[in-house]
């Protein structure tokens, strides 16, 4: 060793030795506490599933709805575009059981978009009035019938970037009738599908409006099988197995089809 060059002790936090080359003393105050390492289960929720494991999930949602869906639902037995759209427009902000207690009575009054549109609005807010907010449901509803008499003849247009132009009508609703009613194959992605891709494959949004995010988009569309039958199973699974089993709060884990292969139940 040349001289003036000598090796001198330091100590870090966890009270290990290692030699400082030079004899000099470490800093005052030097932090060497090092970050905690990722649990097995935070490594497991990072990782991106495989394409085995993907294609498992959807066939254990679609087996899963076949099995337990809420096929009972009237617009679920039904192929009508304006049918499917009407119910998609009223299920914001209210249940599932209280649309179905007004929706007989409100496709049985107004089976076509011409006749809503021609509706009298006091007597439509008081077939709707259990749902809340019936002022304003009323006016949509007749403002989305209007536009499409006028601009597409009475009938709800097949095209995605069309139905997107109706009052009320976003992404997801415009998905939803094209998915349900004209059988395309297409991703529904609501708050159920992203809390259950977050769960269950650990897919995640970075962004704080999840449903805007394209890549989450890309994702869920990659996932929704072609054949538009089973896309329509798959949706309609992922919307049932929120409602019923991944739920917000408290998921009923042990009840669930996909319990072997999500992320979340097993970090449990």
């Amino acid at each position: 060793m040349r001289p003036g060059i000598g090796l001198a002790d330091v100590q870090d936090a966890r009270g290990r030795t290692s030699r400082n080359l030079g004899g000099e003393a470490p800093e005052a105050g030097l932090n060497l506490n090092l970050p905690p390492r990722p649990t097995p289960a935070e490594m497991d929720m990072k990782q991106e599933p495989s394409d085995e494991v993907k294609k498992e999930f959807v066939q254990r949602i679609v087996e899963w709805y076949r099995q337990y869906g809420r096929h009972d639902l009237p617009w679920r037995r039904t192929s009508s575009p304006w049918q499917v759209l009407l119910a998609a427009v009223l299920l914001r902000k209210t249940t599932a059981q209280q649309v179905a207690s007004i929706y007989p009575q409100l496709i049985e009054k107004f089976p076509d978009p011409a006749s809503m549109a021609d509706a009298d609005e006091e007597e439509l807010k008081k077939i709707i009035q259990p749902l809340g907010i019936e002022h304003q449901r009323a006016r949509l509803l007749k403002e989305l019938a209007k536009k499409l008499v006028e601009q597409y003849g009475g009938k709800v247009p097949k095209n995605l970037d069309q139905l997107k132009t109706l009052p009320g009508v976003g992404d997801y609703t415009a998905r939803e009738v094209l998915c349900l009613a004209y059988q395309q194959a297409q991703p529904l992605l609501d708050r159920n599908m992203i809390r259950i891709l977050e769960r269950a494959l650990g897919i995640k949004s970075e962004k704080k409006r999840p449903h805007t995010d394209k890549t989450l988009w890309k994702k869920a569309e990659e996932l929704t099988p072609k054949d538009p039958e089973t896309a329509k199973a798959f949706n309609l699974g992922i919307l049932d197995l929120a409602n019923k089993i991944c739920t917000p709060r408290k998921p009923n884990c042990p009840a669930c089809p996909i319990k072997s292969i999500c992320k979340y139940s097993r970090s449990k």
